[in-house]
């Protein structure tokens, strides 16, 4: 896997999705508007004194009216980052708005029901961790003893949960089946197909590269004022980026068809 020219090719496709279809890049910013307007609804300063929170103070119907707003138009985008998964070329534009948020929900489900196991395993283990605690002895509690062993045994499976559901979530893209998103078996061999050294490996390039480019944002983001505005004008970046990276990670799986044989000469 040449990881430079998928790193490239995603930048390019990034660029004609956004940069030279400006209003693909308004739409991704309108949706993602409503969460980023939350922090003005409320001064936080004015809700705490000390140690006590005014909840009498919080503007609950603002917050709960944003909150639902940026949860439909966070699906609407989701729904576009399907489209992405699919490999569409050129750049897939914002239509058919009632399937693109169909999509959306789907590919939140697929998601979800990845990682119910993890979560499950986790609350059990901070369940047990607080009746442990609760009990008043620390040292030589069979409570905390598999708390931490529960909480080790889920940490590892989020590890794999996020292995999985990155590629189930192109996988679902494809085939456009939930079921298909989350077929373990299947994605195993995606998985086999690719390498799962050159999976992770991968997996750690782009983790690095967002990392690298979330704190150039967070940075613009401490500008008084204006840093809020353009952390949003610049997050879509990211989240194509990632996209196009993941689907053409996927692609490696999928053998290159052979070259025709030649014809007979006659």
């Amino acid at each position: 896997m040449d990881y430079g020219a998928i790193v490239s090719e995603a930048v390019g496709y990034t660029k004609t999705a956004l940069v030279k279809n400006p209003v693909t890049w308004l739409i991704f910013i309108i949706c993602s508007l409503p969460f980023a307007l939350v922090r003005f609804v409320c001064d936080p300063k004015t809700l705490v004194t000390g140690t006590h929170v005014h909840w009498e103070l919080i503007p609950w119907p603002q917050i709960i009216l944003l909150c639902l707003a940026g949860l439909v138009l966070g699906i609407l985008l989701t729904g576009y980052i399907v489209r992405i998964y699919r490999g569409i070329t050129p750049p897939p534009s914002f239509n058919a708005w009632g399937t693109l948020f169909l999509d959306g929900l789907k590919l939140v489900i697929v998601e979800i029901l990845w990682f119910v196991p993890a979560i499950v395993v986790v609350t059990a283990a901070l369940a047990l961790l607080i009746m442990g605690s609760v009990s008043g002895t620390i040292h030589g509690n069979p409570m905390i003893s598999a708390a931490m062993i529960l909480l080790l045994i889920g940490i590892i499976i989020l590890v794999i949960t996020i292995l999985y559901a990155i590629l189930g979530s192109v996988r679902f893209a494809r085939t456009g089946s939930i079921r298909e998103g989350i077929r373990f078996s299947a994605i195993t061999t995606t998985i086999q197909a690719i390498g799962w050294g050159t999976y992770i490996l991968a997996l750690i390039i782009v983790l690095v590269l967002v990392i690298l480019f979330s704190l150039v944002i967070s940075l613009f983001g401490l500008i008084p004022l204006v840093g809020w505005v353009i952390v949003l004008v610049l997050n879509p970046l990211v989240q194509v980026f990632m996209a196009r990276y993941i689907s053409r990670v996927y692609d490696h799986s999928v053998p290159e068809a052979e070259a025709p044989a030649p014809a007979p000469e006659s």
